[in-house]
Parts: structure tokens; C-alpha cells; sequence
């Protein structure tokens, strides 16, 4: 007896009519997917865990695009601005604000990669410090969402534990 939702034959876009080895999945999104980096390394600087579910976390990560922290160092300010891009096609990023809502479709595992720049905010303009670059792949573990994290280059300041409170501060 066939699984009753699945579907022998053509769909609207497909030109395999009749082809008995063609089926489609009536009633379930199309476009589930994992979302990730095939250079992703082997080898990183940091795994922790979120109590949060794995599509909770997406939206923690699509609401940090964009953003900014600012901070003191010494007698200076900084502006810290945040933005966040995901793995598209396995070999690529993009912003996720160019990205159609992506919480419900994504499965499994997704690959980030936030782009922190850390700016001076001096009286006599803007002044940029610094760039640190973060990839992250996020892992559905049920409940909870596995976190790996590693830092690309040697630019920056940052580090993976400071990087790793910014996150838990995203999704608390």
C-alpha cells in the first residue's frame, strides 16, 4: 500500500508526466531545507548550548541583523554594528534581511556568518577600529539548539567567548 501523501505523476511545474519514478509530497512545505556552508571548519573555537528551540534561535538571529551595541573602552565610545548573512547554495552568504522569512522553512542545521564592525565614535567624526568576522552553525538538538562557533582571520578583537555572550544575550 502507497503512503497516502504521496502523489505518483506531474505537478503544475514538472514535465514528467507520467514517469513512475517521479513523486511529490502533497500537504508539506517545498522548500525545507539545511541551510549550509560546505567550507564550514572541522575544527572551531567554541560549542555551546541555547535553550531554545532551533526555530526560536533563527529568529533571535534574523531580529540581531542590523543592530548595534555601543560600549566603552576606556574614555572612548564604540558603536559595535552587527550584520548577520546565511549560507545560500552551500558556498555562499547573503544578508538575511534579503532573505524571505526562513524560521519555519530551515531544518536541521543552518551556517552563519555575522560581520561585527567596531566604530569610533570621536568628536571629530566616526573612526573604523575594527572588523571581526564569526561563522556559526546552529544544530537542531530538539529543545535545545546546539551553537559551533569560529572565528574567521585574526582581525579584531573579539572573541569567541565574548561572541558567544552577545548570542546568549539575542536569545535569552
Amino acid at each position: 500500500m502507497r503512503h497516502p501523501r504521496l502523489e505518483r505523476g506531474r505537478t503544475p511545474s514538472s514535465s514528467s508526466e507520467g514517469d513512475p519514478s517521479f513523486f511529490t509530497l502533497r500537504g508539506a512545505h517545498t522548500y525545507l531545507m539545511r541551510r549550509i556552508y560546505y567550507r564550514f571548519p572541522k575544527t572551531f573555537d567554541l560549542d555551546f548550548d541555547l535553550n531554545r528551540s532551533f526555530p526560536e534561535v533563527l529568529g533571535c538571529i534574523r531580529r540581531l541583523h542590523d543592530t548595534h551595541q555601543t560600549s566603552r573602552r576606556g574614555t572612548d565610545l564604540v558603536k559595535r554594528q552587527i550584520l548577520v548573512q546565511l549560507a545560500t547554495n552551500k558556498m555562499s552568504f547573503e544578508m538575511v534581511d534579503s532573505l524571505p522569512p526562513f524560521e519555519e522553512t530551515v531544518t536541521e542545521m543552518a551556517d552563519f556568518r555575522f560581520i561585527l564592525h567596531d566604530i569610533l565614535l570621536a568628536a571629530k567624526g566616526r573612526v573604523p577600529l575594527g572588523e571581526n568576522i564569526f561563522l556559526m552553525r546552529i544544530q537542531d538538538k530538539g529543545p535545545q539548539s546546539e551553537c559551533i562557533v569560529v572565528k574567521e582571520g585574526h582581525q579584531g578583537t573579539m572573541d569567541a567567548a565574548e561572541f558567544k555572550t552577545l548570542i546568549k544575550g539575542a536569545c535569552p
